[in-house]
């Protein structure tokens, strides 16, 4: 028989658990550009920039390069982009820009990465000055003879939206 005192108890285990839950904070800024024809000329790579906006604890703001950001396109298309402010590391964010139709048929240009998979991931900016957006948003004839344009007035609307985990 065996002694009851030299059995080997059943060690506790205690376990706790915890989760990681995926979120995304959105915030939205408009940017009208007002007097549109007086910015021809306005060279590549140089932009109109919206004044700043906070999402998600981060300083946005919006660059539109009205002759094109990239000189390989020869000003054929204009650009625009969102533009980390603030300091901030590995910012993910999703975003979308949209050209505004002022016709009031609702047909708007809208660009966005709100639609893929967190799975592939939204794009990160790593630091202040980190951009992402379009070196070919429209093609620029065109735009200035679309509904997008109205008495001389372009309107460009951005969602960002930065990811944050609560637990």
């Amino acid at each position: 028989m065996s002694n009851p005192s030299e059995k080997t108890p059943n060690p506790v285990i205690s376990s706790t658990s915890s989760r990681s839950v995926p979120e995304t904070v959105n915030g939205s800024q408009r940017l009208v550009v007002q007097g549109y024809s007086l910015a021809k000329g306005i060279g590549i790579g140089n932009y109109i920039a919206s004044d700043s906006f906070t999402v998600g604890g981060s300083q946005w703001a919006i660059y539109f390069y009205r002759d094109g950001k990239n000189p390989d396109d020869n000003a054929t298309y204009v650009s625009a982009f969102i533009v980390l402010m603030s300091e901030g590391t590995d910012i993910k964010a999703p975003f979308e820009l949209s050209l505004v139709d002022q016709s009031g048929k609702g047909k708007h240009k809208v660009h966005s990465h709100f639609d893929g998979s967190l799975e592939s991931g939204p794009y990160s900016l790593k630091c202040r000055g980190s951009m992402w957006g379009f070196k070919r948003f429209y093609n620029r004839a065109m735009l200035e003879t679309s509904d997008f344009m109205k008495d001389d007035c372009l309107e460009i609307n951005c969602t960002v939206g930065v990811v944050v985990s609560a637990i």
